[in-house]
């Protein structure tokens, strides 16, 4: 039984990670989401594991699904992306002009969130997660 099971989590099946994305205050732009499977990727420009473009044709919550991630630990990020430059926009200082949001919701407010912050399980069960975008 334990054979079985285990050579089921290892064919590739995956599991398809419902994604919420809350408090879309404007209609411009486009939310970027970047899924991570590394703690040392997190947050790396092209290290993720998937990512998504959604334009934004409304406000309040978007819907979006994550298809066939394999069973494992996980962090997404997603920013509003409101002049459609494909970038967070920061100020001088750094600090992110425009809405963004985390895995659980992680907003430590001077300094980036760390991977166990944001690490998600995915099990092979159905999987929904929200994450509010807020400014800094």
């Amino acid at each position: 039984m334990i054979a079985l099971i285990l050579w089921f989590l290892n064919t590739g099946a995956g599991v398809d990670v419902h994604l919420t994305i809350s408090n879309v205050q404007q209609t411009t732009g486009q939310i970027l989401i970047a899924v991570y499977d590394q703690e040392d990727a997190f947050l790396q420009v092209g290290k993720m594991r998937a990512h998504r473009i959604l334009p934004v044709y409304q406000t309040g919550s978007l819907d979006v699904t994550i298809p066939q991630l394999p069973v494992g630990s996980y962090a997404i990020s997603c920013f509003h992306d409101l002049n459609g430059n494909g970038k967070l926009d920061t100020n001088l200082v750094g600090i992110p002009t425009e809405p963004y949001g985390f895995s659980n919701n992680a907003r430590p407010k001077f300094r980036a969130p760390t991977w166990n912050e944001t690490k998600i399980l995915v099990t092979p069960t159905s999987q929904h997660i929200a994450i509010q975008l807020n400014k800094w």
